[in-house]
């Protein structure tokens, strides 16, 4: 493949985990691992960036925030870019060429981050353990099926009765939520829209059949109807340093309330959806956040504590 196709392929890739060796990536793309600085280098230059750690346990991870809309014009500063480049050509006709391809690239890029955003959807943003099982090979697979159009053979295990089915489906678009990637596609075999949870896939077969995709599809809109969100929780937290400092820097819920205290603690209320993305979040912080709402949510914590004090017992 050529350095573009390369890059594109890099990208996949980190999207797909939270980290990956250079050396890995080097295999994966079929090149040297110098070649991998030259595509971060160069994906850089572009404005995405590529985090890079040290050490046995380093590697590259994605700065997601560097590819998300904020960085692309809006349809309001399109329309006044293409006012402003029409009234300065009228003045400066020998400059037409150069500005109406810097318009029409402008437009583009438009186009390609609306329907990014009508297909990838970052219902929160906690990392992905994506190297159990084969779910990044999955994701791969899927997204190409996706990108070409192509539909696609999988072999899916259910949660709730742990049968496995083959299904022909037609990826739509991709979620992450609740530390898990999905695939959201039509089904052949229920004709209807389905969730699939990649890492219950245990195989990912292309079929030479192309498939229709719905203009008017939208998974932003598709989103609250699809189940994932089972009820959304008001949370409660008192934080104490030093996680207190990294919560203030952080939004996890656009109704949040950070109310300062004492001693450089914080008193944290938000709706956060993802039970179990929520716990961990909480029990990652030790005896430095306390839960005081809701009740449930407390009890089930002081619960696990328990369960994990006797596992250390044994």
């Amino acid at each position: 493949m050529g350095k573009l196709s390369n890059c594109l392929s890099m990208i996949q890739i980190l999207m797909a985990r939270p980290k990956v060796k250079i050396d890995d990536l080097a295999a994966e793309l079929g090149v040297k691992p110098r070649m991998i600085r030259v595509y971060r280098d160069e994906l850089e230059k572009a404005g995405i960036y590529i985090e890079s750690v040290r050490g046995v346990n380093g590697g590259y991870s994605l700065d997601r925030r560097s590819i998300l809309p904020i960085r692309n014009f809006n349809s309001t500063e399109v329309q006044e870019l293409q006012i402003a480049i029409k009234s300065y050509l009228s003045k400066q006709p020998d400059h037409d060429s150069t500005l109406d391809n810097a318009l029409e690239k402008i437009k583009a890029a438009q186009r390609d981050q609306a329907l990014s955003s009508k297909h990838f959807y970052f219902a929160n943003d906690y990392l992905i353990n994506a190297e159990l099982g084969n779910e990044s090979e999955h994701y791969k697979r899927l997204y190409h099926a996706f990108n070409h159009r192509k539909k696609v053979m999988i072999t899916y295990e259910a949660a709730s009765t742990n049968a496995v089915t083959k299904r022909t489906i037609h990826p739509y678009a991709f979620v992450v939520y609740d530390e898990n990637i999905y695939c959201v596609a039509y089904c052949e075999q229920k004709d209807a829209l389905r969730t699939f949870k990649i890492i219950r896939i245990h195989d990912v077969v292309l079929v030479d059949q192309n498939f229709y995709m719905p203009e008017d599809f939208d998974i932003r809109k598709q989103f609250p109807h699809l189940g994932f969100i089972h009820e959304p929780q008001e949370v409660e937290l008192i934080i104490d340093t030093p996680f207190s400092n990294q919560v203030k820097e952080s939004i996890y819920s656009t109704d949040q309330i950070i109310e300062e205290l004492p001693d450089n603690a914080i008193r944290f209320k938000a709706t956060l959806n993802g039970e179990q993305s929520i716990k961990k979040w909480i029990l990652g912080m030790g005896t430095k956040a306390r839960v005081i709402a809701p009740k449930h949510l407390k009890e089930e914590i002081q619960l696990e504590v328990e369960q994990m004090l006797q596992n250390l017992q044994k």
